[in-house]
């Protein structure tokens, strides 16, 4: 008995939609394999021209190091450099001579900086193009490299879109040697408000005495943002400005803002004398509990012995860190034995921190 036409037919096209869909996943799976083949050829390929790169440049500094070494001890003329260095190599050049610079000081890195003076220029159109890093290295190499020739671009990096270029910029500027930029960062200091006021502080001093005019009158500016006045105050400090003392007791003595009051206070520990001490015994009754804290602390600094008629009192504070810091200039101006009758037999864990220092 033979089968209905119509079960030979449905039979006949799954064997070819079987068939195709076998084909199908053999051309996906050759596919699939090309594709890997490919992707492991020009994987290949990448780390073949990786290699072959890093071997020229190996050779070329290799080529370089002998000459300039010469150069430095004074056996070879600069002038014979430049006709070993290709247009293409000058990028290169430079960043080998950046190098080189990082291990040196005084009149040798000033003789890279004239060696490199030729390559630079290519190096500056990259400080305002490509990424963002490219942008900060140029930057970085420009300052070790010819800083004075090239203070514009520098200084141009303050205003880079890029937090990153403007740091670098600021780092750059901020030698000890060129404390006449500083003013130039400090006008853009609104930009590094997410960075740390202590590390700003610390760079910004990294320019030496000759920064503390522009940071007094920062300090002592009003219409400056608090932010910016805090980090003015924290430089001074590090500076030992003592100059600073007149303005940061003025700011004391205002009481406007508990964080700028507190930065202050910092200061008056580090310069004041006993001319501030007014605005200091005022502050130690704050009804803020960091003012109060530094309060006690400055007055160990530019207080009396009379003192201790206020600091006595500041023992039994419910901020821990007032009782601290009372103890200690407690000690300061009588020492332990005038900390000792100010306790008391109760004396807290502070107090006894303090007398075991």
């Amino acid at each position: 008995m033979t089968a209905p036409p119509a079960a030979l037919f449905a039979v006949a096209a799954q064997a070819a939609a079987a068939s195709d869909v076998a084909t199908a996943l053999s051309l996906v799976i050759a596919a699939l394999v090309a594709a890997s083949l490919l992707f492991a050829a020009f994987t290949l390929y990448l780390r073949a021209r990786s290699t072959r790169a890093a071997a020229r440049w190996a050779r070329l500094e290799e080529a370089w190091t002998g000459p300039l070494l010469d150069v430095l001890a004074g056996d070879r003329p600069a002038s014979d450099l430049p006709a070993r260095v290709a247009r293409r190599d000058r990028l290169r050049f430079a960043d080998f001579l950046v190098r080189f610079a990082r291990r040196l000081r005084g009149p040798e890195l000033e003789q890279v900086g004239r060696i490199a003076v030729p390559y630079l220029q290519a190096v500056a159109a990259r400080a305002t193009a490509g990424s963002a890093e490219v942008r900060a290295r140029s930057l970085l190499t420009l300052g070790l490299l010819q800083p004075g020739r090239f203070g514009a671009a520098i200084t141009g990096g303050l205003d880079d879109p890029s937090p990153l270029v403007a740091m670098t910029a600021a780092r750059v500027l901020a030698r000890r040697d060129a404390a006449q930029h500083v003013k130039a960062i400090l006008a853009r200091l609104h930009r590094f408000r997410d960075w740390n006021p202590g590390f700003l502080a610390s760079l910004i001093a990294g320019a030496g005495p000759a920064a503390a005019p522009p940071l007094r009158a920062m300090l002592a500016d009003p219409r400056q943002p608090v932010e910016s006045r805090i980090v003015a105050a924290e430089a001074l400090r590090q500076l030992h400005d003592l100059t600073a003392a007149a303005p940061a007791a003025a700011i004391v003595a205002e009481g406007a803002d508990h964080d700028l009051v507190a930065a202050a206070l910092r200061l008056l520990a580090a310069v004041g004398s006993g001319a501030q001490a007014p605005a200091v015994r005022e502050a130690c009754a704050s009804p803020d509990p960091v003012v109060r804290a530094q309060a006690c602390a400055a007055l160990g600094a530019v207080g009396a012995a009379s003192d201790a008629a206020l600091l006595g009192p500041a023992l039994a504070d419910p901020d821990p860190w007032v009782v601290y810091h009372a103890a200690r200039s407690l000690k300061t101006i009588g020492g332990a034995a005038l900390l000792e009758a100010a306790a008391g037999p109760a004396a807290g864990p502070m107090v006894r921190q303090v007398l075991a220092e």
